[in-house]
């Protein structure tokens, strides 16, 4: 009976064993291709890591964009279209697309933003680039989806939401958005004080003041009467950006 018992004893213990190095021998890191935990470790991957929000999260923005700006306006005539009828409600598919891919940027450029900035590998300057580029997508989804929607929840950080009450999110006045908007822009100027040359076509300080000047003059009119300091500000950074950019108009206005 004892030996019995010994007996059982060991296989249990050799079953447990087998487990628990079976667990260790597939709970391996992935060497064949990157994830998160393993790239943002160099300037080039940080600078490549921001490309696509230049581009994917984007895609569907346009389905709905040129009817919204467009056709609401006459400018654009689509036969029996509710965008020429005003006859619009928030199950338009294209609509609804629009909405979405606005907060995949949104979603998108605050991942990548806590990523790179979390990360010690990459050199100070290319992490503040970067980081201040996910902070100007960021706010320019902010500002479309304001100006097309009205009010909307404001998103700060994605983690912590996921985490928290995420379903009982509440929609901002509009006056707060546009406030959100400005300090995330304020903040992607601090990031961005040492590029004031535009590379390849990205992001820079002056696009980041040139989208503050054209935040500040949407803002002036939202209460229904013109602020006279929210237009001053405007005023103020788009002379920043004329002044000082190195940047002209093409000659010809056809072009």
């Amino acid at each position: 009976m004892k030996l019995f018992k010994i007996k059982y004893i060991i296989a249990l213990a050799f079953v447990a064993l087998t487990m628990t190095s079976c667990e260790d021998f597939l709970d391996r890191p992935n060497e064949d291709s990157y994830n998160a935990g393993n790239y943002y470790k160099t300037d080039e991957q940080c600078i490549a890591g921001v490309n696509y929000l230049y581009n994917s999260p984007w895609y569907d923005y346009q389905r709905g964009f040129f009817k919204v700006g467009e056709g609401l306006s006459g400018n654009l005539y689509m036969s029996n279209s509710p965008y020429c009828e005003f006859t619009l409600n928030g199950t338009d598919q294209d609509l609804v697309n629009m909405a979405y891919s606005l907060w995949a940027v949104i979603g998108h450029s605050s991942t990548v933003y806590n990523y790179i900035n979390g990360s010690s590998g990459p050199s100070q300057a290319v992490k503040n680039q970067t980081m201040g580029e996910c902070l100007v997508w960021k706010a320019m989804a902010y500002f479309y989806l304001v100006r097309s929607f009205g009010e909307v929840p404001i998103v700060h950080n994605n983690t912590e939401e996921l985490n928290g009450a995420y379903n009982t999110k509440e929609k901002v006045w509009r006056s707060d958005v546009y406030e959100y908007i400005i300090m995330t822009l304020e903040k992607a100027r601090e990031l961005l004080a040492g590029v004031k040359t535009p590379t390849n076509g990205r992001v820079d300080y002056y696009s980041a003041t040139g989208l503050l000047a054209k935040v500040y003059w949407m803002k002036a009119g939202i209460s229904g009467t013109i602020n006279g300091d929210d237009m001053a500000k405007a005023a103020q950074y788009a002379k920043e950006v004329i002044d000082n950019s190195g940047r002209t108009l093409m000659e010809n206005y056809e072009d």
